[in-house]
């Protein structure tokens, strides 16, 4: 998975909050983490300032709550942390929720997810056999199998999540959406592209979040199938619908590849000239990518693959890197 899979992986933990244990509705936690997950959303990073007010105005007050409610401010703390790349202070947040003794699952299950986009695998193994006390069996097999394709036994790694979707009784839960995006992960650095767009549903890509649209477009543009990708988006983007930078810069490669118009690569430079006025730290890897793919400028995509890696290092991320350096002269 890559960073943007943290967004599937919210669903797993917000998924608790629904059931009969959960605080009452619209508790002061629940109204900050749904404005820390909202914020993620590129149009709506506005929410992740209210949610800094939130978290300005109960700081008084923080410790007076329910150790449970509690542990729910810190773990929706701890999620902001992570999407802003301050991994260090999201760590020692999901260890302040884990002392206040609730919310084990959802927080060892982000600890994994920052420890893989670190490629920290020993310390995303752990994470993951710590839930072994909180959460069922598939859940914990997931994790495990996520980290053990990421030690490159993919051959073993994939075969044993197929079995386990196989088996599946929620098609619609996030335990399946979180699965089926590792198996299409694997299914691609595995060469199985077929494979990896079942699992992403590419014939349903509108319906996808980013996380998998991106990596339809992706395995699109590695199978020689660009055209496909202006079919599925549109031959000019829409102005009141134009897609998050991600999305942007790889219909924008599509488009290069296809040579014909020029429409998408307008719309991208002009938001990516805005990202490097702007020293965007948050868009590094969107930033590497144009410079890498769509205009090509060996000194811009070696800087920003370079301060992408230096905070994420899944898979992705160093391909993206060996692109930059292929530039060099």
């Amino acid at each position: 998975m890559t960073k943007n899979t943290l967004r599937l992986l919210v669903l797993l933990v917000l998924a608790p909050w629904g059931c009969g244990v959960a605080a009452t509705p619209f508790s002061g936690a629940e109204r900050y983490a749904a404005y820390v997950i909202a914020g993620k959303d590129e149009s709506q990073h506005e929410l992740h300032d209210r949610a800094t007010v939130l978290w300005h105005d109960i700081q008084p007050e923080l410790t007076t709550l329910s150790t449970r409610e509690q542990a729910r401010w810190w773990l929706a703390r701890a999620d902001l942390l992570q999407f802003e790349h301050r991994f260090d202070a999201a760590l020692d947040a999901i260890e302040t929720v884990l002392a206040l003794g609730y919310e084990q699952e959802n927080a060892y299950l982000m600890q994994a997810r920052i420890a893989l986009t670190r490629n920290e695998l020993d310390v995303a193994e752990r994470s993951c056999q710590a839930l072994s006390q909180y959460s069922p069996m598939d859940v914990v097999a997931t994790c495990l199998l996520e980290v053990k394709g990421r030690s490159g036994d993919l051959t073993m790694s994939y075969p044993a999540l197929v079995r386990l979707e196989e088996r599946n009784q929620d098609p619609t839960s996030a335990l399946t959406r979180w699965r089926r995006q590792i198996l299409a992960e694997q299914a691609q650095l595995l060469g199985l592209y077929s494979d990896a767009l079942r699992w992403l549903g590419y014939p349903n890509y509108a319906e996808q979040p980013v996380v998998a649209q991106k990596q339809i477009i992706d395995v699109l543009i590695a199978t020689d199938r660009t055209a496909e990708v202006l079919e599925m988006v549109g031959q000019c983007p829409e102005i009141n619908a134009i897609p998050v930078d991600s999305l942007l810069v790889r219909i924008a490669h599509a488009e290069n590849l296809v040579g014909s118009q020029s429409c998408w690569r307008d719309v991208t430079a002009e938001r990516i000239e805005l990202r490097v006025l702007r020293a965007d730290a948050l868009h590094t890897s969107d930033l590497a990518y144009f410079f890498t793919h769509v205009e090509p400028n060996a000194e811009q995509a070696l800087h920003w693959a370079e301060l992408n890696i230096a905070v994420a290092r899944e898979p992705f991320d160093r391909q993206l890197l060996a692109a930059a350096e292929e530039l060099q002269p």
